[in-house]
């Protein structure tokens, strides 16, 4: 069982362990051991905007060069563009010094193949056996080098952007808002849609190291909404601070999630016969409401867990080219092999675009059950099904609901908490049931 891996690799308080220098440097090293399949290659980095960011990406240079393996330190990029590079360079691996949505204190370590894909569990798990082991010996290999990237990587994936797009198409005459988070999409998202001739205002794009994610971004969208109504704009966008993930508000300021995106997305391509083996892969959070809208339209979900690897998965284990969770982390398997916020902005932008409708007509494509999400703080992460106060509350309400509903209790992979998500016909009676569920829970 893995101990310092969650679903998107090694996340906790910069500064504290494991996110002390001494370790990463391990951790580094030991990554370059595991990960790199022979000498010479690199690694390729990057950040996105908190202040740990510089110390770390210190230490993971050290370790990694000190296993004889260069690095490509590309700085503050987004996350899938660390993703890209790594594949178009054959590089070995890549990694990304990040903590996605969370606030500035936090920080995190993910890695991903040399074909751009985050690393699988049997990995993780061997890079944990090596940096934990009491035997841990580094190896006399001549130190490898590191070459610092000026805009030559942001280059390189604004180009792959618009090669994701009809020659020519551009996005002029739609009035965009963009909520870059304070984060790694602070500079190169304004610069795509303004390269796209849309007209933009932007929010949350002055980082000072503090503020990424701090009532900003996917999980703050108030100022979005607020922003989009207020200046009449045909819609907005919100990223986190990776930029692995993005959200949407229409023009009248309603939220538009992961859920309609793929329904979107999968909608434009099924019209196309680009829909490959006619299906679409989603998580278990997903609305009840997309999979019936998904039904209606004869489209195939197939379901994951929760995490963008465990939706990558079960997309190559069937060739899927569509792929998401309700979070705004959407796989276009078809152009790259993770979650990238502002590829699926753009190719949701350019829907829009040329279906003539708002982004509100397009979002009729799904008439969403009543969602409750609660989470609740847990000091131990005891299995659900060893929990047996909490089962038998949650058996109660799955009988009450009668089918017509669903009940998913299950703990975050990142973070002390247990989610609890129920949905059903009825706003306020599935409030109650979640809270019967979360009152099982603090009673413990």
């Amino acid at each position: 069982m893995k101990k310092l891996f969650g679903t998107d690799g090694i996340r906790g308080i910069a500064g504290k362990y494991p996110l002390e220098p001494d370790f990463i440097k391990k951790l580094g090293y030991a990554a370059a051991v595991i990960i790199n399949d022979s000498p010479g290659k690199e690694f390729v980095l990057g950040c996105d905007t908190r202040e740990s960011a510089a110390w770390i990406s210190k230490a993971l240079i050290e370790g990694i060069t000190a296993a004889g393996v260069d690095v490509f330190d590309c700085g503050i990029i987004p996350t899938p563009a660390v993703a890209y590079i790594t594949s178009s360079r054959g590089s070995s691996a890549g990694c990304v010094i990040s903590a996605s949505h969370n606030s500035a204190e936090f920080n995190g370590i993910k890695f991903f193949s040399n074909e751009g894909i985050k690393i699988s569990d049997d990995k993780e798990f061997e890079i944990e056996k090596l940096v934990l082991s009491k035997n841990f010996n580094k190896s006399e290999k001549p130190a490898g080098k590191c070459e610092v990237s000026d805009n030559y990587a942001d280059e390189i994936y604004t180009k792959f952007l618009y090669s994701t797009l009809d020659k020519d198409f551009d996005l002029s005459g739609l009035k965009i808002v963009l909520d870059c988070a304070n984060g790694a999409n602070y500079k190169i998202a304004p610069e795509v849609y303004s390269h796209l001739k849309a007209e933009i205002i932007t929010l949350s794009v002055m980082p000072d190291g503090k503020n990424i994610n701090k009532n900003c971004g996917s999980l703050h969208l108030k100022n979005l909404q607020n922003a989009v109504v207020e200046n009449n704009a045909d819609f907005g966008i919100a990223f986190d601070g990776d930029g692995d993930r993005c959200l949407f508000v229409d023009e009248k300021g309603e939220i538009r999630d992961g859920d309609y995106l793929i329904a979107i997305a999968a909608d434009e391509l099924n019209k196309n016969g680009k829909l490959k083996n006619n299906s679409v892969v989603a998580t278990v959070m997903a609305n009840f409401g997309f999979y019936k809208a998904m039904e209606r339209d004869g489209i195939k979900i197939l379901s994951s867990a929760v995490g963008d690897k465990y939706v990558h998965d079960e997309m190559i284990k069937n060739d899927i080219v569509l792929g998401g969770e309700q979070s705004g982390h959407i796989i276009f398997r078809n152009f790259l092999n993770t979650g990238d916020g502002l590829l699926t902005s753009i190719q949701i932008s350019a829907i829009i675009k040329k279906s003539k409708k708002t982004l509100s007509e397009l979002s009729k494509i799904i008439k969403k059950y009543p969602q409750i999400l609660l989470n609740v703080k847990v000091e131990k992460k005891i299995p659900v099904s060893e929990n047996k106060k909490l089962s038998d509350v949650i058996k109660s309400v799955e009988k009450k609901l009668n089918g017509n509903g669903r009940v998913l209790v299950r703990y975050s992979g990142t973070e002390p908490l247990l989610r609890i998500m129920v949905e059903g016909s009825d706003d306020k009676i599935i409030n109650q049931y979640a809270q019967e569920i979360a009152k099982s829970v603090e009673a413990e």
